[in-house]
Order: structure tokens, then sequence, then C-alpha cells
């Protein structure tokens, strides 16, 4: 081979390569600029998120997983074709759930990350609310009727936990209706509860022993029927024991039912 065609058959080489690096860059761009995501991106962002191991508003592997996520949503109902994605957030110990509503065209989305959960609520691959917070997790979609739904969510902290009920409109995001003469429904109960007590004296050292010690127990929930449209909760009453159950039914865009506190000693 002469010198001039070894120069050209390099020189197509290297015109060959930037054309398959340009129309690489020109794929990621249509796909974000599309308002898509890759498997392989999406699996990407996860990883190096996860990596980085905190949650705060700051964190740029945060901000570029959230808005993979976000727009993978605009792609598929339960991500299973991402399958990448969803191998590798099980090695991550990430779990994903989804939920439908009665009318199947409200989609609820839970990924959660130990203490820090992405929510999500979905009409015909839109995001239509979102909440992404430590502690807090979405539970339920209801359907009420064709522009109203039913959002539960649930809170965890160290020693109690809540249960909350919202009222959407479908095509009103982040304002909730009101409900109950508040804009939500509120149960809050003990789950964690120190039940340590004195025990029989030792005959040596003149010291009682302790009995018992920190306790669980199962937070009170919100319950919802949608056959008949029914919301309740039952807790016992702290004066006397009584076994006390809430219901409120869904009328004129509204339940009126009280909302519980444990940790206020009122009931």
């Amino acid at each position: 081979m002469s010198f001039g065609s070894a120069w050209g058959f390099a020189s197509r080489q290297k015109l060959e390569m930037k054309k398959q690096i340009f129309f690489a860059l020109f794929c990621v761009f249509t796909l974000q600029f599309s308002g898509q995501t890759t498997d392989s991106e999406l699996t990407k962002t996860a990883i190096q998120y996860r990596i980085s191991e905190y949650n705060d508003e700051n964190n740029q592997h945060l901000k570029a997983f959230t808005q993979n996520l976000e727009l993978a949503l605009q792609q598929t109902d339960d991500f299973s074709e991402f399958k990448e994605f969803r191998k590798t957030i099980d090695s991550l110990n990430m779990t994903l759930n989804h939920y439908q509503s009665e009318k199947n065209d409200l989609i609820l989305h839970r990924l959660s990350d130990g203490f820090y959960h992405f929510n999500y609520i979905t009409k015909n691959r839109k995001i239509i609310l979102k909440d992404n917070k430590n502690h807090e997790y979405f539970t339920e979609i209801h359907s009420l009727n064709d522009d109203e739904f039913l959002l539960i969510k649930r809170m965890d902290e160290m020693s109690f936990s809540c249960y909350e009920a919202f009222v959407y409109r479908k095509n009103s995001q982040n304002n909730p209706l009101p409900f109950s003469n508040n804009k939500v429904l509120s149960i809050c109960s003990w789950t964690n509860v120190d039940d340590s007590r004195p025990g029989e004296k030792d005959t040596e050292t003149g010291l009682y022993t302790i009995e018992g010690g920190m306790k669980y127990y199962e937070p009170l929930e919100i319950k919802f029927n949608p056959k008949n449209k029914n919301i309740s909760y039952t807790f016992y009453r702290l004066k006397d024991g009584k076994k006390v159950t809430r219901n409120g039914k869904y009328r004129n865009g509204n339940f009126k039912i009280k909302s519980y506190d444990a940790r206020t000693f009122e009931e």
C-alpha cells in the first residue's frame, strides 16, 4: 500500500470514527431532549447515586438519577422493559412497587432506598404528583370519581408512625382538596414504647432488676373500602381502653371524619 493510499485509509477511519462519536452523542442528546432515557443511562445514574450515600438536595448524583427516573416514568408503567435497571436495584437493596387505582387510569410508583423514598403518581405516563422524602412514602391510591382520587401515605419516625389521607383532583397536582375541615386526615400512633419496669429485688446487691424493655406496636392504619367509599380507623381510648372506630363516607367531594393523634394523650 502506497503512502498516499495509507494516509487516505487512515483519514477515512478517522472520519468514520468521528461519525460514530457524533451519532452516539446525537442519540444521547435526542433521548434527553425528547423526554426519554435509556436502560443503561438510568442504571448508571442509579449506581452513581447509590454510591454517593446521601440524599440532600445538593447531591448532583441524586438529581441526575431523579431526572432519569422521571424520564423513564414517561416511557413505562412498570419498568418491565428496563431489565438492567430492575436487576441492578435488586442488587442495591432498593425496592420498586406499583399500585393501580380502581379505574386503572392512575398508577402509584414507589422506589425505596432505605429511609428515602421516590414517590410518584402517573396518569397516561405523565407525572401528576410527586413527593420524594426521607421516612415518607405513598401506600395506596383509589379512584373516587372521574375527577378525584384518594391518596394514602405513611410517615415513620423512631417512636411513632402516621398515616395520612388526601383527596386530589386528577388535573390539579399538589393542591389537595379540603378533607373534613382540613386538607388531610392524619392518624398518628406510638410504635416503639419503653415498657421497662422494676422487677424483683436482688438480695445480694439490694437493687431491683429491670423487666421488659422497648416494645413494638403496629401503627394504626387508615382503611378505605372502594365499594362504598368509606374511610375508617380504629383506636383504643386512653381513659378507659374502649375500642373506638371512626368512619367517614365520601359525599359531595368530601369525607367527614376527625383526625387522631395518640401523642397528644387527649383521647
